[in-house]
């Protein structure tokens, strides 16, 4: 029995569980699954859909490839300590603030102030959801990072 383990830091942090790694395939399969569906529904109009409508389309498909192509480099790549975490809360918030924006627009062309309030008021609490997200993947990637600094300290003293 040896004071060394036969593995470094790096290779104890950076992978991901297998829940994790099912969830991340899930987003991925969902975000495509719902661009292809978007995709298709749009491909297979008759007449041409109204401007605002195509825009709407191009938005849920950009948004369904990029959750998509989230998916899929998280579980090719390994993350780097919650790398991910942060990508994933970002996105979340920046869909959330384009949604919200959308909405609120939409609803201050029909002139309703029910609309507008409601809408405001789901987007923001998507926001401030999105936004403790990303706070709590920040402050979970400074721990694992701190962690390693540790362990890389504790390696090189011994």
């Amino acid at each position: 029995m040896t004071d060394q383990p036969g593995y470094t830091p790096d290779q104890i942090t950076r992978g991901l569980s297998l829940p994790r790694r099912i969830g991340y395939v899930l987003v991925g399969l969902a975000g495509l699954t719902a661009a292809s569906v978007i995709g298709q529904l749009w491909a297979t109009e008759p007449t041409a859909l109204p401007a605002r409508t195509q825009l709407a389309f191009a938005a849920m498909i950009t948004i369904g490839l990029t959750w998509a192509g989230f998916g899929a480099y998280t579980v090719i790549r390994r993350p780097l300590f919650a790398v991910d975490r942060i990508i994933a809360a970002a996105l979340a918030l920046t869909f959330s603030t384009l949604m919200t924006a959308g909405t609120v627009v939409l609803a201050l062309t029909r002139d309703s102030t029910a609309g507008v309030l409601t809408a405001s008021a789901i987007g923001l609490v998507l926001i401030v959801a999105a936004c403790t997200m990303l706070l709590r993947a920040r402050t979970y990637r400074a721990a694992l990072l701190a962690r390693r600094r540790d362990l890389e300290g504790r390696d090189r003293t011994s």
